[in-house]
């Protein structure tokens, strides 16, 4: 069940984040369209963010039944200070820029065009990085040193001896 959650987790992800990417940029060709494809752009503009929505929510079930699916849970463990950093990246970081994008596209349909700001760009791809960092790197980066006593030494590797000569 584990793996299948993750897989769904991923997929997910990948949906939502390509849909936040797919909206930004549309959102900013909107600005410079003309008058006479607004309305296809708005449509378009909905229909992703339907999409956006629904690969979000998968991916946060999907996300809190991989905290969950272990015993201990993932909060329970020593050492787990990356997931707690990757929760308030996305919690601060992904979910605003997706409800920003999602009421910008709102205001363009009601005709209230305006310019969309390059900070939310910004902030997309840094979540994205912190999240992709902590993930990868976090476990090794947060996990507790294993103490090592002068009693458990390792021993070096040994030499094989040199083949007798016939």
């Amino acid at each position: 069940m584990y793996e299948w959650l993750k897989v769904a987790h991923l997929i997910s992800l990948f949906l939502w984040i390509g849909g936040l990417f797919a909206i930004y940029w549309i959102l900013r060709l909107h600005v410079h369209a003309p008058a006479t494809v607004h309305e296809k752009l708005t449509l378009m503009e909905r229909s992703i963010a339907m999409a956006t929505d629904l690969a979000c929510t998968a991916a946060i079930i999907a996300g809190v039944g991989l905290i969950f699916a272990q015993t201990p849970n993932l909060f329970a463990r020593p050492g787990n200070g990356w997931l707690h950093i990757k929760l308030t990246v996305v919690l601060l970081g992904l979910l605003p820029m997706h409800g920003m994008l999602r009421a910008k596209i709102k205001r363009f349909g009601q005709g209230k065009i305006t310019p969309i700001g390059n900070w939310i760009w910004t902030v997309i791809l840094v979540s994205i990085t912190i999240i992709t960092i902590m993930v990868i790197r976090g476990p090794a980066m947060f996990a507790k040193p294993v103490p090592t006593s002068a009693a458990i030494q390792p021993t070096p590797p040994t030499m094989d001896p040199a083949p007798a000569p016939r």
